[in-house]
């Protein structure tokens, strides 16, 4: 009697290498249109024209920067960025920094890695002082330039790599949006976590805790463990000497700290 195909163990190892090899041209193709959209970036980047063929870079004029900024970051549960500088940019815009509070504050993780140049003046060190209790920060020297990664939906970066005041070009091809997002994931592994004032830190907790938040969505707000919350929750109530978090409430409120 033949044996079912199913239970052949030389068919399965050929459906499994079938598998692969169609993977792998997958892969490939995704590769080429990677390599395909780097070249029309270079391209953008030396105002070479393509013409109207949409190839997924576009120019984004700087009057026009802040609000597709805020509407992309409206459309996505993650924001990656790279900030050079707090001078100029999107960065300066009160709206955009109202509405990504806004968005933190709901749940969205946002990252931001900052030049370490920046953080070694005190303009810097007060600018980036400001955005404490804005998601996850740290610092490096990797990335010299800006960019901005919203989720799968687009990238936002210069048209001159470094030149924080040069236009910017929006991308919205995904094998070129996947290749940014690489990027920032590789530096952010292995850069420092910019050092935050502790005194600033417990106001943020104390303020979150005021609104009613969570201990997860803290944690992620503030960028630091679940655990770490709680201990500190934990610390403020035993320096109150109190043994709820509606007493802890009270007693922040009586200490005008809330």
């Amino acid at each position: 009697m033949a044996r079912s195909s199913s239970g052949d163990p030389l068919y399965l190892l050929e459906s499994l290498v079938a598998q692969e090899i169609a993977r792998l041209s997958t892969r490939r193709e995704q590769l080429a249109d990677a390599g395909d959209a780097l070249m029309v970036l270079r391209a953008r980047m030396h105002h070479v024209d393509f013409g109207d063929e949409d190839v997924g870079v576009e120019w984004l004029e700087a009057d026009f920067a802040a609000s597709m900024v805020s509407r992309l970051a409206d459309m996505v549960d993650r924001v990656d960025q790279v900030t050079l500088t707090t001078e100029v940019g999107s960065a300066t815009d009160e709206e955009v920094y109202r509405r990504n509070r806004e968005k933190a504050l709901a749940g969205q993780r946002q990252r931001t890695i900052y030049h370490e140049d920046l953080l070694a003046t005190p303009e810097g060190r007060r600018a980036v002082d400001g955005m404490k209790g804005l998601g996850e920060h740290r610092m490096s020297s990797r990335i010299g330039t800006e960019f901005a990664v919203f989720g799968d939906d687009a990238v936002i970066t210069l048209s001159r790599f470094g030149q924080a005041e040069s236009r910017y070009l929006m991308i919205r091809n995904p094998a070129l949006i996947a290749c940014f997002a690489a990027w920032f994931e590789g530096v952010w592994e292995y850069s420092p976590v910019v050092y935050v004032d502790e005194d600033q830190r417990e106001k943020t907790l104390i303020r979150l805790l005021a609104l009613g938040h969570k201990d997860e969505l803290i944690a992620r707000h503030m960028g630091i463990a679940l655990r770490t919350v709680r201990r500190r929750i934990a610390g403020l109530m035993s320096d109150y000497g109190v043994t709820t978090r509606f007493q802890l409430g009270v007693a922040l409120a009586q200490d005008d700290r809330v």
